[in-house]
């Protein structure tokens, strides 16, 4: 099976270099012609706690991705989902596969604009990744994907493509929708909260009354998806949040890196699509009401600094 990382910033490198590790086929497709010219020069450097090693890998833009890829995974910036699946929409026509592991909620219904339904799996991502320079990425810790079809009609083909990527911890899921929801209660608590403080994980944790802070921005996002009919688990989460907050201090969250680099930022598709599914259940989330806004305020007076 030849598969396709769309979107290889920091976390979709170390995704499609840890499949290249394993011999899984796969190519990286990306618009940073900088970080495209090192790969295919170098190779990938990518950093683990297991050491800093090169990875040979392909890498191209999107428009160039060979014809015969059957999976796509998607992990590009949601603003960027329909420019992305149009650069490849031909292999997409010919019967490709889509895997959307995007951070935030309603990314299947971004992917339905350019995919059959029939061809779209969702799954959610715990594996962290940061953009060092061209070429070079790093991660953490390697961790759990979890992904199912979007039609029942595709389990087996999708249980298929589960062994393929086994060896870099993807599983088949049927509440893959349970882990989305869970990964974004996480993301709005910590992403959010570490770019409006300016300041990594370990900021977060050396506060009690941090620590305290995230765990209530993630209730509230619990509460929405169980007014929804999905069972999130609040103990889940929060472990989810306190072996970050324990081991991984120094790890710039995406958005606190987006922040930085005055980049657009993915809190629409977080708090932002928290506030609106609130609202059809009728239920507040004022910290997600005011993250949403505050990060909104701060990005676009970013913006406005720079021009």
């Amino acid at each position: 099976m030849r598969i396709a990382i769309l979107g290889a910033g920091a976390l979709g490198s170390v995704i499609g270099g840890l499949m290249a590790e394993q011999g899984i086929d796969v190519c990286l497709l990306d618009v940073n012609q900088a970080h495209i010219d090192a790969i295919n020069r170098s190779g990938l450097q990518l950093d683990t706690p297991e050491g800093s090693r090169r990875i040979s890998i392909s890498a191209m833009r999107p428009e160039e991705c060979p014809g015969d890829v059957e999976l796509i995974v998607l992990l590009t910036k949601i603003f960027h989902t329909d420019a992305a699946l149009a650069a490849v929409q031909p292999v997409i026509d010919s019967g490709a596969r889509v895997l959307t592991i995007q951070n935030g909620l309603g990314n299947v219904q971004r992917v339905a604009r350019k995919v059959p339904e029939a061809q779209i799996l969702m799954g959610s991502t715990m594996i962290p990744g940061g953009y060092v320079g061209p070429g070079h990425v790093s991660s953490a810790a390697q961790s759990w994907t979890v992904f199912k079809p979007l039609l029942d009609s595709g389990i087996a083909d999708a249980e298929a493509i589960a062994k393929v990527l086994a060896p870099v911890g993807f599983k088949y899921s049927a509440e893959a929708e349970l882990q989305i929801w869970q990964k974004a209660a996480f993301n709005c608590a910590m992403n959010a909260t570490c770019g409006l403080i300016a300041g990594p994980v370990g900021a977060i944790a050396a506060d009690p009354k941090g620590r305290a802070l995230v765990r209530v921005i993630a209730d509230e996002v619990i509460a929405v998806a169980r007014a929804k009919a999905i069972a999130v688990e609040r103990d889940a989460v929060y472990q989810h949040l306190d072996v970050a907050l324990a081991e991984h201090q120094k790890h710039k969250p995406s958005m606190l890196q987006d922040l930085e680099a005055g980049r657009q930022t993915e809190i629409e598709a977080l708090c932002g699509e928290v506030v609106r599914q609130a609202a059809s259940v009728k239920i507040g989330v004022p910290l997600n009401t005011a993250l949403a806004t505050l990060i909104g305020l701060k990005s676009a007076h970013q913006s406005g600094r720079q021009d």
